[in-house]
């Protein structure tokens, strides 16, 4: 299935993702480790 990266709004696909977080029950997934990295220092910045 089709995602957007929240922090580059990149369109992934869930199998495809390089890592993934979890931040108040939703799953976001990344193309990439700095993307990840982004959002991981401030969620509240990029969650829906």
């Amino acid at each position: 299935m089709a995602v957007k990266d929240p922090v580059c709004g990149m369109t992934i696909e869930e199998d495809h993702a390089v890592g993934t977080s979890e931040y108040e029950g939703t799953t976001y997934y990344f193309c990439s480790k700095d993307c990840k990295e982004e959002f991981d220092e401030n969620p509240e910045d990029y969650a829906d």
